[in-house]
């Protein structure tokens, strides 16, 4: 399998174009940020367990076409990372080496 859609969150295994697969009903769940999906029930159940649901059903749903994933992603372009904070230069660390008198222990820079 060259492309997949998605990967299924349980087992990792792929989910291909136009292919059914399951999503949970909780909302949390189905969030664009949590994006949850699932090759097949049993793998939908192993979440349920995990993340202990009180009341929550496996919905069937159908991958997109190729065409349309790639017409969605071109519609909804990925947000630009955040730029990473410049940090200051680090001040010089002073060391000392430690020992017991007279064991010739000094200072060092």
């Amino acid at each position: 399998m060259a492309d997949p859609w998605k990967k299924c969150t349980a087992c990792k295994n792929p989910i291909p174009f136009n292919a059914t697969h399951w999503v949970c009903s909780v909302s949390t769940c189905t969030r664009r940020v949590t994006d949850y999906v699932f090759c097949t029930v049993p793998c939908w159940d192993s979440h349920v367990a995990e993340l202990r649901h009180r009341d929550a059903w496996a919905v069937e749903k159908r991958a997109p076409s190729k065409d349309a994933w790639d017409r969605e992603q071109a519609d909804n372009p990925a947000p630009a990372p955040a730029p990473k904070p410049v940090a200051a230069p680090a001040a010089p660390v002073v060391r000392r080496v430690v020992g017991s008198e007279g064991s010739g222990a000094v200072s060092a820079p």
